[in-house]
């Protein structure tokens, strides 16, 4: 019996497929129709009888008291939306995957609570709910937001909490300028996020960069601090949004990504740094994108000469000192100072010098890297190579620069392994 009746169910669902689909040729053969729109250039000719039934909306434009007898005007509404609601209203499906775009879609959503069709409703936020994620959400809740869609609003800011929560910051989600977020929006996010932490910090120091650029300011600290002056924060942590250059960097739980190597061109090869001569090497790093830094690629010793007597020894013991600086103007703030000591360092080779602490570095900041040696070293050399002022993966840039008065030198920092700062 049960058998039967879900067959008997399934001959009847697609029997309401089928008229539905009869229905909507009808419409576009304009057979049996009786009332029109127009939309942008385009005019749709409909059955009132069938819009009524799906919208009381449309039951009141028709069949009330102050009932539409001419071709009705539509606005405030794309035309291709207004039929793909028109398809839905007689099929009964909605074609997700040939919508185009986020604009598209909430414009559809906008069309259901306009006409109160309230299934077309539930198929839009059942949609956003599983189609919102990090490259999108900042988008969808500023297009919903200027729109007053406030569903849609409460699902991304849930999600938005849920992506902060877990130390999300969105920072370059934010520099990928695909879409603008409005001062308003921040302040809302802000709002439901009253708890600022780096990560957020990230979030609003990403926003100022692209604010002036919208605004075509300089970036710096006072068009940071002008960009900041409307957004609902205390004054001190907005000092503190502009005067920051880094922040330490707890890993994502669950994060897969994997590091990014950045490794810069190698030109040709010059005379050796030798210790002694020199105690300490010097390069600046900035980036287009918000980074973990968790090591440098540095060059290891090269073979020592051998007297007669000795054993030649494959690997080495390497004890340095790591010092990273952030640079504003001609203020340093040092962020970083550790010794190291890495044992079974292979001779001429290349050495990846792990930091013990993660670090973000911000995207408009010159970072200064030196490598410091103890008197142990005196005498020993590393292979200098002049190398490419850059380095880059997809969207990340990575600019590498030695001390001027050094640069025809060389460098002994091949790059870097890094991670985007989600």
């Amino acid at each position: 019996m049960c058998s039967q009746g879900a067959s008997v169910q399934g001959v009847l669902e697609n029997q309401h497929t089928d008229f539905g689909q009869r229905f909507n040729e009808m419409r576009k053969k304009k057979h049996l129709v009786d009332c029109s729109f127009s939309v942008d250039e385009d005019v749709y000719h409909c059955h009132k009888l069938i819009l009524s039934a799906a919208s009381p909306v449309f039951e009141a434009m028709f069949y009330g008291a102050l009932a539409e007898m001419q071709t009705v005007q539509i606005a405030d509404i794309n035309s291709k939306v207004f039929e793909r609601m028109l398809d839905y209203i007689y099929v009964g499906a909605v074609d997700f995957d040939g919508i185009q775009n986020i604009e598209e879609l909430l414009e559809l959503y906008y069309c259901a609570e306009k006409y109160m069709i309230d299934s077309l409703h539930e198929k839009c936020v059942n949609y956003f709910g599983k189609n919102i994620k990090p490259n999108n959400v900042l988008k969808i809740l500023d297009i919903a937001y200027r729109m007053n869609l406030d569903d849609i609003i409460y699902s991304c800011m849930c999600v938005l909490k849920h992506f902060f929560s877990s130390g999300m910051s969105l920072s370059n989600i934010i520099l990928e300028r695909s879409h603008h977020l409005s001062k308003n929006c921040v302040d809302l996010i802000l709002e439901d996020n009253f708890e600022v932490k780096d990560n957020i910090i990230c979030m609003i120091r990403a926003w100022c960069i692209t604010e002036c650029e919208q605004n075509r300011l300089e970036i710096n600290s006072d068009s940071m601090k002008t960009v900041l002056q409307d957004i609902e924060l205390p004054d001190t942590l907005k000092d503190t949004i502009v005067g920051c250059s880094f922040t330490n960097f707890t890993p994502i739980a669950g994060d897969n990504t994997g590091w990014i190597p950045v490794h810069r061109i190698h030109y040709k090869a010059v005379s050796p740094l030798i210790i002694g001569d020199e105690m300490d090497f010097e390069a600046n790093i900035s980036t287009n994108r918000f980074i973990v830094i968790k090591s440098l690629s540095l060059n290891s010793r090269l073979l020592p000469q051998l007297k007669v007597s000795e054993v030649r020894q494959e690997t080495y013991t390497e004890k340095l000192t790591v010092e990273i600086s952030s640079k504003h103007s001609n203020d340093r703030k040092k962020i970083y100072h550790k010794e190291h000591l890495i044992c079974d360092v292979a001779f001429n080779d290349s050495l990846q010098l792990s930091l013990t602490e993660q670090i973000v570095f911000f995207p408009d900041v010159i970072y200064i890297i030196r490598i410091k040696w103890d008197p142990d070293s005196l005498g020993y050399e590393y292979p200098r190579s002049i190398l490419s002022a850059y380095g880059k993966c997809k969207q990340l840039m990575v600019n590498f620069s030695e001390n001027m008065y050094l640069q025809n030198s060389g460098s002994i920092l091949n790059g870097i392994v890094c991670n985007l700062y989600k």
